[in-house]
């Protein structure tokens, strides 16, 4: 890291790292997830395999803004899957778990929800600080915000009305 940009930085530093550390981990979780049900789910999610396969894209994206910063900040990221699941926030995933449209979308939007409490802490971390992290965080935070509502969303549209007896006789 350059001279400037650990003045910068500042005394924070090494909290930022943890915490980017940590979004890599979860990134690099939920992008397997996302792949992992974009390619097995089942009955009428099959449908939804493009929608899948385009989340774990843009989660393969954040993972790799968040590499790019910890490069930035003087270190890289862990190789290590085992490691990711011990540091991403959510656990071991289990995808397999997770094959029905709806189990699929419930799952993804507690992951979401948990990316924006991740960002929304960096952003409240770095903020008059860090800069570079700060602008980093704000940008995926809104990914996330985004993405939650498109869940819901998805989640909302998959709800069967109750129609009335006297309607569904007619």
């Amino acid at each position: 890291m350059g001279k400037k940009s650990l003045e910068i930085a500042g005394p924070g530093a090494d909290g930022t790292v943890a915490m980017l550390h940590k979004a890599y981990a979860f990134e690099m979780s939920t992008f397997h997830y996302f792949q992992y049900v974009a390619n097995n789910i089942e009955g009428i999610g099959v449908l939804f395999e493009d929608f899948f396969e385009e989340r774990a894209k843009e989660e393969l994206g954040h993972a790799e803004e968040v590499n790019e910063r910890l490069m930035e900040l003087g270190t890289n990221p862990t190789d290590d899957p085992a490691r990711w699941e011990q540091e991403n926030g959510v656990g071991r995933l289990q995808p397999k778990r997770f094959l029905s449209l709806r189990s699929a979308i419930e799952k993804a939007l507690e992951f979401e929800r948990v990316a924006i409490g991740l960002y929304n802490d960096l952003a409240n971390a770095t903020k008059d600080k860090d800069h570079g992290t700060y602008e980093l965080a704000l940008k995926l935070l809104k990914d996330e915000l985004e993405d939650e509502q498109t869940m819901e969303d998805i989640l909302a549209r998959l709800e069967i009305k109750d129609v009335p007896a006297a309607a569904a006789s007619a």
